[in-house]
């Protein structure tokens, strides 16, 4: 089952060797676990609050298993020097657990019920 990952981000602008290093590295073992990135956007108005990053990307990875191996591997693991002068913030979060299950609870329930039960 799909497993969704939200990625938040701020670019280094004074690192781009190290932001291509990092690239050059993960792009191949997303593609070596089948995850792809579904979406980017830039955060341009924080409403209320700080802001988290300068970008946020959605990526889905077939299963749960596919993002450990992906973030546990040794080529991972090698590219950390990197991932932390490439980036100003870095935050790597699983927000759903199965993709199918935002289809089905979507249509069952409205959105405002969705949201209302993070918080109770």
């Amino acid at each position: 089952m799909s497993v969704i990952v939200l990625a938040l981000v701020t670019i280094n602008e004074a690192e781009p060797y190290a932001l291509a290093k990092y690239l050059d590295a993960t792009i191949p073992l997303l593609d070596e676990v089948g995850a792809k990135i579904i979406q980017r956007f830039d955060v341009n108005e924080v409403v209320v609050g700080r802001r988290p990053a300068h970008s946020v990307m959605i990526v889905e990875y077939p299963d749960r298993e596919a993002v450990d191996k992906v973030f546990t591997s040794a080529t991972y693991k090698s590219i950390v020097p990197y991932r932390d002068k490439a980036f100003l913030d870095y935050h790597i979060s699983v927000v759903v657990g199965d993709v199918e299950d935002i289809d089905a609870t979507s249509r069952e329930r409205p959105r405002s019920d969705l949201i209302l039960d993070q918080f109770l």
